[in-house]
This record gives structure tokens, sequence and C-alpha cells, in this order.
């Protein structure tokens, strides 16, 4: 009988040689685990990626290496990587994550303590060269469990990657939306709906380094993947509790009026600011023919990084 997965590790991969050999170090030496698995998803990378990668886990078990003919983007090649996942626990990660040697197993830890099946920690721009963060431990931490896991997510923060969550889940979830080209936003509310429970750490279970570039430098990106994943939700899960759409409501008038803000002259004078100040007030319930709009004007934005057919 072949010996369960404890953990699938899932990286997206594209263009990241400079860090890939200190981020594969603390990866491949994550305490604590039985039997995981490593599962590198790349998005057509043009240096040394993927000969970084091979040439490292030469001998080592359970290792995936996808590649693919084209270039599609993170949410994409996150979920090629998540349908692949076997263990019973999967942890997503960036090719210029790096993961504190005892990360892994104290989250664990702490999901056995909770029972919860989404454990979220911080993460920390550390302004680092790579190399110094290779061995890096925890420190001491706290931790706080929520048991409805989307009334958390609805009201706090629960970003990035390094998320520990329970392959059943991310799978019944399917991922990340890709109608967002960038997953923060869309992994924890959409398995949020189908998890039991969810914890949120002191600790930073992601360490950055010095960052050469990346795509948050695009603000109005972002507000288009933060409205897209809120807007779809909401148009797919008619179902939820009302408390629930009127905090996603909420979130996606936010991403619009954020938008408005960059654009606009007098923001404050603006329809947007005018609907976020009574969403925020008033708690106000869906308005979806105002969220047509708003998403017929994101849809139509030039330069905007979107997913490919």
């Amino acid at each position: 009988m072949a010996e369960e997965i404890d953990v699938s590790f899932v990286m997206t991969v594209y263009n990241k040689e400079y860090y890939l050999p200190s981020v594969m170090t603390a990866l491949l030496a994550q305490t604590g685990l039985k039997n995981p698995e490593y599962i590198f998803v790349d998005d057509v990378s043009s240096d040394n990626s993927i000969d970084i990668i091979r040439k490292m886990t030469e001998g080592i078990k359970n290792v995936t290496i996808v590649t693919n003919p084209y270039n599609r983007g993170i949410s994409a090649r996150i979920n090629q990587g998540i349908a692949l996942a076997k263990g019973k626990w999967t942890r997503m990660l960036d090719s210029d994550d790096i993961f504190p040697l005892d990360s892994t197993e104290k989250m664990l830890k702490v999901a056995d303590e909770t029972g919860a099946e989404m454990i979220y920690g911080c993460f920390t721009k550390t302004g680092k060269e790579p190399q110094e963060l290779e061995n890096c431990r925890l420190e001491d931490f706290d931790y706080q469990y929520f048991p409805n896991a989307l009334n958390a997510v609805l009201n706090g923060r629960f970003t990035r990657m390094g998320q520990l969550i329970k392959t059943k889940v991310l799978q019944q979830a399917k991922g990340a939306d890709e109608r967002a080209f960038i997953q923060d936003e869309s992994i924890p509310l959409r398995a949020a709906i189908y998890a039991d429970g969810i914890v949120k750490m002191t600790a930073n279970v992601v360490l950055v380094p010095k960052e050469i570039g990346n795509f948050s430098g695009n603000k109005i990106q972002l507000d288009h993947d933060r409205f897209m994943a809120y807007y779809w939700t909401l148009k797919e899960h008619a179902e939820l509790p009302e408390e629930a759409r009127q905090r996603m409501y909420l979130r996606a008038v936010s991403a619009y009026w954020k938008f408005t803000k960059k654009i606009c002259q007098f923001p404050f004078c603006s329809s947007a600011f005018v609907r976020y100040l009574g969403c925020k007030v008033l708690h106000s319930k869906p308005d979806m023919k105002f969220l047509d709009r708003m998403y017929a004007e994101f849809a139509a934005l030039p330069d905007i990084r979107r997913i490919k057919a």
C-alpha cells in the first residue's frame, strides 16, 4: 500500500532563477513531514528556472515538473498544480517565496489542534538577499481560530501565497478564479465557501526577499483582480448568506472606488464614492445591475493582464 502524501507543495514558476536556489533549499528542508509531494508548474520561463529545479530535485521522490507550450499567467498555472495534488494538505508558493524551515510543520500542528481546514499566517518583505533567508525558523506566535471561514475571510485579510489548505477544499473550490490574473484574493474567498474553519497565525510563514519586480506595481491590475474575485463569486453563489453577500458587494464596490480614485480628477464627487459610502454605512444588498456596469468598465480596460484562453 502506497504511503499517504501528507503535504503537496505547488509552486508556480516564471523566470526566477536568481531566487530559486534559496527557495528550493528552504522548501526541500521543511521539517516534520513524512511523505511530501512537490509540483512545479512552469509558465514558459525563458531563463534557467526549470534547469535549477530539475537539478535540485534529482533523487527526490514525488516530484512533478509541468512545462507548458505558452504563457497563461499565475491563476491558470496554480490551478494546474492544485488539480494534480494528491496530498491531504496543499501549500502553495511563488518561486520567490521562502518558507521558514519549520513553518509547514507548525502549521500542520495548528491544524491538528483546531480542526481548521485553512491555515494562514503572515508574510514580511525582508529586503534581504534570498541567501540570507534559507535557514530561518518561526519565532514564537499566537493564532486565532474562526469556525466560520467565509465570514473570517470577508472581515479580515487572508491573502498571498504560503497558506496551507485541505486539498479536498481547494479542489472543490476549483482553485483560483482564472478571470482574475493574480490569485491572491480569489483563492481564500473561493476556498472559504467550502472550508470547515480557518486559522490566522501571527507568524511570518512566508519571507519575501529583496524584490526585483512584481505585478503589485500595477495598482489598477490589483483593483481589477480584486473586483473580479468578488463579482464572479456573487454571480455564481446566490445561495450564500445575505450577510456574506453584502460584505462581498462592499469589497467589489471598494475595489471600484479605489480604481476611480486613480483615474478621476475629482473622485469624491463621483457616483463611485456615493455608492461606496452607501455600502459602508447602510450595508446595502448587492445591486447586480450596478456591478454589471462596473464589470463592463473593468473588462474594457487596456494594459490589464488577463488569462489567455
